[in-house]
């Protein structure tokens, strides 16, 4: 007997010859072999990873999503038998739709795809049963099943919204570049955006029209940036606007759109850039050797809402520091917001011998926070006292400025007495010299009205007409030279409304305002030590108001300063400059202690907005103290509805401030809502600054205003 096994080894023929005897008879005959394949093997589930696919797309089923092998099988026969199939889509087998089964022959040739039907579902599966037709079973992690095994099928959402502005400020911090350039870095500070389904590095800042004045520079790679930037460029610092100084202008617009890879698009935005140019208020000075104290005022304009340095450099040429003039030790000026102009004192030697004229320089240099203007450079000439030019005789008439902006100082008082502002103090008003006006010109307006506009001297009768007259916005301005006490005559004003208001100074060629105007502010705790006389008190030009928050007011007759605060004028004082040296940021206004700002473009509901205070703005919806605090808030306003941060709480029924402060102030319409009605627990600024409770989630959007402590 032969077996298939030592046949196969020894690779025997299919047939074998053999003989049979009997010892009388012989027989030949042929013994043939038949060798049959049993297939005993299973299939086994080798690949099950499951599809991942978009939303509404086709998806291929590859070997890499699903393999079945089995190495005495060829693959047209190992089948895929369908339990069950998927529910939000379909299968298709070259085209048509699938439902019964499918070989590996078919997904080896991908043949086979999954199309999701849409709508809200974001999994979907079918079952199988593998099978090389010749076996029952097959393996899965080499377990014999026969059960249906699960292949998944991941639906991804897709990406509909565009990436969302969470801030969007106007840069203004000016930098000195090292190759002598001016800049200003846009960052996630001042620009930013968020998407959840997006990396900082694909959400892109697309350029739909550059600056006008300037460039973007990548400080990376060194390259203009003309079309794109993302926000992972601004996280890191390297993209830089450049100013271009010679055109003397103090802003630029950015105009951009932001989007993800998915072609998703945001609502055009602009980025306004801010800054401001410091420079000389003239640039050649002629003075007397006896002047005394000569004032050199230094200009800022453009953005002035934050603080700017400025150093200062004397050249002598041919004057000599210590012999000639003195300087004083501070080279540095600083302008704190909201001040545009400052003055820096030299003192002129007055020697008493004759000699030559002599002059210097003053230079403006290395500016901080800001750009230095066309004017860097002041010339002084010293006149010398003996030549004639510095007669008495002659002050009037010289005093006056010439057509190229030189002009002649001559001494107000003794050396060593002048009542000038001190090096580095805020230089508030400057009268305009005899010969001109300041503001706009009077249409209309004949000369010979300044003898109607005259003013009368106490005891003698005798009258002094008005040098000039000039309208500043709703203000007239008459300007009065004289040593004397004036006061108005009683019948030269009574056409005009309002009461007019004096500002008189006992001192040789100074100049007197008298301006038309509303019945100014009162100051805020204001006691008689302010003053030197009772009843003295101070002459504001305008009521103090927002916009004139950070400007100060110079009282000549008491010699004392104010700060406009926004709401009234306060008595300022270095003691008190500590305070305002700190403040907020860019859009920010600081009231007691805490910075506040007005949310006008994304209006919402209470709880909307609250949660914007705290995740956009790092705040809190704003607490009122005072009633003084709820007209300020009202004025910045625009007085129009907001919401501020009061809320009753349901669980103790008391009205409450969301910061934890305690109620002090209220301001209600018709009294506390001892009960409020269901939902209507948050308060509503409205008409006339009262408050009304309403709905917390639902109802009309209104303005909000964030707070947070400085």
């Amino acid at each position: 007997m032969v077996t298939q096994e030592p046949m196969l080894k020894a690779a025997l023929p299919l047939f074998a010859r053999f003989t049979v005897s009997n010892g009388l008879q012989t027989q030949h005959g042929v013994f043939e072999i038949t060798l049959e394949t049993v297939d005993r093997a299973l299939p086994v589930v080798t690949r099950n990873k499951g599809l991942r696919l978009a939303e509404g797309a086709v998806g291929l089923l590859s070997a890499d999503h699903l393999q079945l092998t089995d190495p005495d099988t060829p693959p047209e026969n190992l089948t895929f038998l369908l339990a069950q199939l998927p529910r939000h889509g379909y299968l298709y087998l070259r085209g048509k739709v699938l439902q019964h089964n499918f070989t590996q022959q078919d997904v080896d040739s991908r043949g086979v795809a999954y199309q999701h039907s849409g709508g809200g579902s974001w999994e979907d599966c079918f079952t199988f049963l593998a099978t090389d037709r010749k076996n029952q079973g097959f393996v899965v992690d080499g377990k014999t099943r026969k059960e249906p095994v699960l292949f998944t099928i991941q639906v991804d959402q897709l990406d509909k919204e565009a990436p969302r502005i969470t801030r969007l400020h106007s840069p203004s911090q000016v930098g000195l570049l090292k190759n002598g350039c001016y800049g200003i870095y846009i960052t996630s500070h001042v620009l930013k955006a968020s998407d959840p389904d997006t990396e900082d590095d694909q959400i892109i800042f697309k350029i739909l029209r550059g600056p006008l004045h300037g460039r973007l520079e990548n400080t990376t790679s060194g390259e203009f940036i003309h079309e794109r930037f993302s926000q992972k460029d601004l996280g890191s610092k390297t993209i830089l606007y450049i100013i271009n100084p010679s055109l003397q202008v103090n802003s630029d617009i950015l105009e951009f759109q932001v989007m993800d890879p998915t072609g998703n698009t945001a609502t055009p935005q602009s980025l306004e850039l801010k800054w401001s140019y410091i420079e000389w208020f003239q640039t050649e000075y002629e003075v007397c050797e006896n002047v005394g104290l000569l004032p050199l005022e230094v200009t800022r304009r453009g953005y002035s809402m934050d603080s700017a340095f400025v150093g200062i450099e004397v050249n002598q040429v041919s004057a000599v520091v210590g012999k000639d003039f003195t300087v004083m030790p501070s080279k540095l000026i600083q302008f704190d917001p909201g001040m545009s102009t400052k003055m820096w004192n030299i003192a002129i030697t007055y020697d008493g011998l004759e000699e030559d004229d002599e002059v210097f320089e003053v230079i403006l240099n290395s500016p901080v926070n800001a750009v230095l203007g066309t004017k860097t450079k002041a010339a002084v000439k010293i006149l010398d006292s003996k030549g004639g030019r510095c007669h008495p005789s002659n002050s009037f008439n010289q005093s006056k400025h010439s057509t190229w902006g030189k002009g002649i100082w001559h001494p107000h008082s003794p050396p060593g007495s002048s009542s000038l502002t001190t090096a580095g103090s805020p230089h508030l008003e400057r009268g305009p010299p005899p010969s001109s006006t300041k503001g706009d010109a009077l249409q209309g307006f004949d000369p010979t009205d300044l003898s109607q506009r005259a003013m009368r001297t106490h005891g003698n009768g005798k009258s002094v007409p008005p040098s000039s007259v000039c309208r500043n916005g709703t203000d007239t301005i008459y300007n009065y030279h004289g040593i004397v006490s004036l006061k108005l005559d009683g019948g030269s004003f009574s056409a005009h409304k309002g009461k007019a208001k004096i500002s008189i100074v006992s001192q040789p060629q100074k100049t007197i305002k008298v301006a038309e105007q509303p019945l100014a502010d009162k100051v805020e705790s204001t006691t008689d030590s302010h003053f030197p006389r009772q009843g003295q008190l101070p002459l504001f030009p305008k009521n103090c108001s927002v916009e004139l928050k950070g400007l100060f007011h110079f009282e000549e007759s008491i010699h004392r300063l104010y700060l406009c605060d926004g709401i009234t004028w306060k008595v300022w004082s270095p003691q008190t400059k500590g305070l305002e040296d700190k403040s907020c940021p860019a859009g920010w206004h600081l009231y007691s202690g805490y910075c506040h700002t007005l949310v006008t473009q994304r209006k919402g509901t209470w709880t909307s907005a609250t949660r914007a205070c705290r995740e956009q703005h790092q705040g809190n919806l704003v607490t009122i103290f005072s009633r003084r605090h709820m007209q300020w808030l009202w004025d910045i306003s625009g007085r129009k509805p907001f919401w501020i941060g009061l809320k009753n709480q349901g669980r103790t029924g008391r009205w409450e401030w969301i910061g934890g402060e305690p109620v002090a102030f209220t301001n209600w319409r018709r009294g506390t809502p001892q009960h409020p009605r269901p939902g209507k627990n948050c308060v509503l600024v409205h008409k006339r600054g009262q408050w009304q409770s309403k709905n917390c989630s639902k109802g009309k959007a209104h303005n909000f205003v964030c707070s947070r402590k400085l």
